[in-house]
């Protein structure tokens, strides 16, 4: 059947070709009548390159743009959309990105969701990291819809298979726990930072990130947060269990001239992954605990929650949305409400006690920690 005019036509190039079928349409026509053409691409087959055509047809879009391919829309997009994103958002968009290695050359218009579901079953990658596919190729297509270069989100359709149950079991520590952590402070460096977390609610990852300038020790507070709108830039009060902890590391930061409060033995900024595997888990080892960082956080909900601590304070100190909607929308906490509440902490543990179990030589800085060598360190301590 004839196909309308201005409609376009599909035709087969000569000679032996890959992709011998071509599509093109009509731009307009010269002074002496002919028509002006212009192909939208070769494809394999007749059908395929009928379906390009249709689809221009129900949906025309700007020839060069169905040019720009892949690559070139990750680059315009990643462009601007990097600078409001973290390092490790950053990082898993270039690990997406580089899995979809076969797609960086096509016309993005030409990409459909079985373009990508193709790479997502080839690939040997955990749930989270075809779930970071979908993420990315589905920002490209919204990119790509916002420029009118594509009318829809393929990556609405991917399929990437059972999502993996991922509930952890978090056990709080508990308070003969938290006592052993204070009796080995001078033992192992670090130990202070698990206390920290413990009496203020942060993330491991927060208090890693925190920097000397949002530390505000006149004041009795920091400043931190990652992740949502509720969690960045709050007010955290500083218990009293654990000020000497801030105080120490804000000393030492400010004469070693550091930008963050807690830094790794050279100096520098510590990587969650480091402090997550060579120091918190050695610590749990050497001191025969089983715990995950992030119980530290876990610990300090369950302890607000047994001194009945004010629970929307508590939600502000860990930094999450309140749910009900006069505590969202009506009332108002300030850092002294969030102090009085994290003080309440003390009618449930020892404060007296538990400072009483620091040992001196935590405070001197010359003190040389023991290493991750064998329990034996601990043990041999514990007896001199």
């Amino acid at each position: 059947m004839r196909n309308p005019n201005g409609f376009g036509c599909v035709f087969k190039l000569n000679g032996r070709r890959r992709k011998p079928y071509a599509a093109r349409i009509t731009v307009g026509w010269t002074d002496e009548g002919k028509q002006i053409y212009k192909n939208l691409g070769t494809y394999s087959s007749y059908k395929e390159a009928m379906q390009v055509l249709n689809d221009y047809n129900s949906n025309p879009y700007d020839i060069d743009a169905s040019k720009i391919t892949f690559a070139e829309i990750y680059k315009k997009w990643s462009s601007t959309k990097f600078i409001k994103l973290s390092k490790s958002m950053i990082a898993g968009y270039k690990n997406a990105y580089e899995s979809c290695k076969e797609l960086h050359d096509v016309p993005f218009v030409l990409i459909r969701k079985f373009h990508i579901q193709e790479l997502i079953d080839k690939s040997n990658k955990t749930y989270s990291g075809r779930e970071k596919i979908k993420m990315l190729t589905s920002q490209l297509f919204e990119y790509g819809m916002e420029n009118d270069i594509v009318s829809k989100n393929y990556s609405n359709y991917l399929d990437l298979g059972e999502k993996p149950d991922k509930s952890l079991i978090r056990i709080p520590f508990s308070i003969e726990e938290i006592t052993k952590l204070y009796s080995s402070l001078h033992i192992y460096r670090y130990i202070d930072t698990i206390l920290m977390m413990i009496f203020t609610g942060v993330r491991p990852s927060e208090l890693l990130l925190l920097k000397t300038n949002d530390v505000f020790l006149d004041d009795n507070y920091f400043v931190c947060g990652i992740k949502t709108a509720s969690s960045k830039n709050r007010k955290v009060p500083i218990s009293r269990f654990v000020r000497p902890f801030f105080e120490k590391y804000y000393s030492e930061a400010i004469k070693n001239n550091s930008e963050f409060l807690i830094t790794n033995t050279e100096g520098y900024n510590m990587k969650y992954s480091n402090y997550n595997r060579d120091k918190f888990h050695r610590i749990m080892e050497q001191l025969e605990m089983s715990h995950m960082p992030h119980d530290g956080r876990h610990t300090f909900a369950t302890y607000m929650s047994k001194c009945k601590a004010d629970k929307l304070c508590t939600q502000l100190i860990m930094g999450h949305s309140p749910k009900v909607l006069i505590d969202k929308t009506y009332v108002h906490k300030n850092i002294d409400d969030l102090q009085l509440e994290i003080n309440k902490l003390e009618e449930l543990l020892d404060y007296n006690k538990m400072i009483s179990l620091i040992d001196k030589k935590y405070f001197t800085n010359d003190y040389q920690f023991l290493t991750f060598n064998s329990k034996e360190n601990l043990l041999s301590q514990r007896c001199s």
